[in-house]
């Protein structure tokens, strides 16, 4: 891998210097590293940061035996972009991963993965949704990258409410099957809980026991299964010698300012995540966790992991080793936050914020400045009173944003071709002069203020759950409300057709999606609507069109090429399928739902013996991916091999507990042998 070299402060040298001081050389053996990384969880409430309600003794245990940072900040209230800094060190504007859909790690960024792969480390990623899929580049590095969450076929992911998930005892389990796997070489384990996360569904304990506050109840369930994981580690006498890091990628608004939950605005409840690190150097046995108050972000863990493994820090890295006292920390120190959240989806202005040491600026249309140390809650604006410190405030932020941008990679966009205009035009959709708005990460006036529109914000929110519930007719007229006061909102019209579509009220929803696309050319989520729209109609070539030009629009995205293969399979031409899998499979080896999708149009056309390698090729890759199984499984039935059939839906079944599917297969296997057995007496 390139890096690009960035002139680091001499203070956060001074500081890193500090933190390296603190710890005796390494062992002779390397250490294992455990990476936790928990969902929209905000800090506060977790026992160890003082909430007294939830019940997190396992998250506590760590902390007790280890170091927790009290003002620890992300720098993007976003599920991917947050993940990215923390792999590669690296601040958004940097590394260009400003929003889940449409951006890609790119492939020159040293991701902390590839470095302790290079170093002789196994690397295995247990992720609990589609935001981390590995399509979006943030698997470089890991030689296994389990992403099977459960994925429906029926739907884009960008054209969902909410992501595909699976559940924390799930990435659990297949983290403990890894470990259990494992013989003397040092590892690098990542598992991400999704849990926290809307919607929130919590297990039936944990419901009943936070019968009023679902959001606790699933952080306590991931608790229990970050226990189970310390617990497999111990019982393998691994965890004496595994470092072990925790955090979120950011938290939750609940309510304050007028966020419930996430990615809109640049307050501290969305941004304070927690942070803890267990050093197996210096775990003994205390009631009290050791405190860095100083501030620090969860992007430091890059530099931090490499800086207790004694291994070099890339040049490229913009954060700074988490040292493991206030006494090595700067406590003036600066961290950047952004969010492009409110340009790419709704249209609005971007969002930029400075955290130097208590002070906090938001830079948007409007100038915000607040004092931490006296107003945690960020409820007192002293931009008014205060224009000097504002003044300076605001010019450190640009400062800082200039510095972190040197040598970044460009910003990740999807332009709109002349061809794919041409196409339109020909489908009769829109002119063949149309262009897409430039794209920007500064700040613009000229745009709404997102804190400014946050009822737009609250009625499109409101409406995509009531559609979500099949509550249509509650649904619509909240999104005219919303395009009332902001007629052009992307996400409010594509809401409206989606909505209207969901009604079958096709005509509308037509109108609607011309409507945007006259505005936006670009926006793949209004071609895969239409698509959507002549797919109904079964229109399927105007479809397959449209789906093609998603797939141009963001070339990166395997889900659409995906939908495409299906919907060429609607169109009962498997021949365009067959080829759509492939293109895919080319693209990813490692693409499960391909491989599973191609497996199955060759066995329904004969093919049974390709069919078994793919599914064989897909284990090889993803060995504990159940529907491969199940799917071998169906294929050995067919073919009177029962016992073969029952071993595979066991195997199903260890992997996946609740596959009902496998459970079934299971069934009819024993129900065949038995039959088998009693013919041949």
């Amino acid at each position: 891998m390139t890096t690009k070299r960035f002139a680091i402060a001499i203070c956060i040298a001074i500081v890193a210097v500090g933190a390296w001081l603190l710890w005796p050389a390494p062992s002779p053996k390397p250490f294992n590293v455990l990476l936790i990384t928990m969902d929209t969880t905000r800090a506060d409430h977790l026992g160890c940061y003082g909430n007294e309600i939830i019940s997190t003794p396992h998250i506590d245990a760590l902390a007790k035996q280890g170091t927790l940072y009290q003002n620890a900040f992300t720098p993007v209230p976003i599920t991917l972009p947050s993940h990215t800094s923390m792999m590669s060190g690296t601040y958004p504007v940097f590394h260009g991963v400003r929003e889940n859909a449409g951006f890609y790690v790119p492939d020159e960024m040293d991701m902390l993965a590839e470095i302790l792969d290079d170093n002789g480390y196994d690397t295995a990623a247990f992720v609990g949704a589609f935001p981390l899929d590995s399509q979006t580049g943030i698997d470089q590095g890991f030689d296994l990258y389990d992403d099977n969450y459960a994925s429906r076929f029926d739907r884009h992911p960008k054209l969902q409410r909410f992501y595909d998930e699976r559940p924390a005892a799930d990435v659990a389990r297949g983290a403990m099957a890894w470990i259990d796997d494992r013989d003397q070489a040092p590892f690098f384990l990542w598992t991400h809980f999704f849990d926290p996360h809307h919607p929130l569904l919590p297990p039936p304990r944990y419901r009943d026991q936070y019968p009023t506050d679902p959001y606790l109840a699933e952080i306590a369930s991931v608790d229990e299964a970050i226990g189970q994981i310390l617990a497999r580690l111990e019982a393998r006498g691994m965890l004496d010698s595994t470092l072990v890091i925790l955090t979120a990628d950011h938290g939750e608004g609940r309510g304050e300012h007028g966020e419930e939950t996430h990615a809109l605005l640049l307050y501290s409840s969305t941004l304070r995540v927690p942070l803890i690190v267990n050093d197996p150097r210096h775990r003994q046995p205390g009631n009290e966790p050791r405190v860095v108050n100083a501030p620090v972000s969860n992007l430091d863990i890059f530099s931090t992991v490499l800086d207790r493994l004694n291994m070099p820090i890339p040049d490229v890295n913009q954060g700074t080793p988490l040292p493991d006292s206030d006494r090595y920390a700067d406590p003036e120190r600066e961290i950047l936050s952004e969010t492009m959240f409110g340009r790419l989806i709704y249209g609005w202005s971007p969002l930029h914020r400075l955290t130097a040491g208590t002070e906090v600026h938001i830079r948007g249309p409007s100038q915000r400045l607040f004092d931490r140390a006296n107003d945690p809650g960020e409820l007192t604006d002293l931009s008014s009173t205060h224009a000097h410190k504002l003044n300076r405030i605001s010019e450190q932020l640009s400062n800082a944003r200039g510095a972190f941008a040197e040598g970044g990679h460009e910003f990740a966009s999807a332009p709109v071709t002349p061809e794919t205009i041409a196409r339109l035009a020909a489908l009769g959709y829109i002119g063949v002069s149309t262009a897409p708005a430039e794209l920007s990460d500064e700040v613009d006036p000229t745009r709404a203020d997102p804190l400014a529109m946050m009822k737009v914000f609250d009625y499109q929110q409101e409406a995509q759950s009531l559609a979500e519930e099949g509550q249509l007719e509650l649904a619509i007229p909240l999104l005219r409300k919303a395009e009332k006061i902001d007629p052009q909102n992307p996400a409010v019209l594509l809401t409206l057709a989606q909505s209207l579509l969901s009604r079958a009220d096709q005509k509308a929803a037509f109108d609607v999606l011309i409507q945007l696309l006259k505005a936006q050319p670009e926006n793949v989520r209004a071609h895969l609507l239409l698509a959507q729209y002549h797919r109904s109609r079964e229109e399927y070539e105007q479809a397959m069109e449209l789906m093609r030009n998603a797939v141009e629009l963001d070339s990166e995205d395997l889900a659409t090429r995906l939908m495409l293969a299906h919907l060429e399979e609607d169109a009962a031409r498997p021949d365009l399928a067959e080829t759509t899998y492939r293109d895919l499979i080319e693209r990813d080896p490692t693409h499960v739902l391909a491989l599973n999708g191609l497996a199955t149009l060759k066995y329904r056309s004969g093919a049974s013996e390709e069919a078994v390698g793919l599914l064989n090729d897909t284990l090889n890759r993803q060995p504990y991916y159940a529907p491969a199984y199940l799917n071998l499984g169906v294929i050995h039935f067919d073919q009177g091999q029962y016992d073969r059939a029952l071993r595979l839906a066991r195997r199903a079944l260890a992997v996946a507990p609740g596959y009902r599917n496998a459970r079934e297969l299971e069934r009819r296997s024993m129900a065949a042998l038995t039959r088998a057995t009693a013919d041949s007496d």
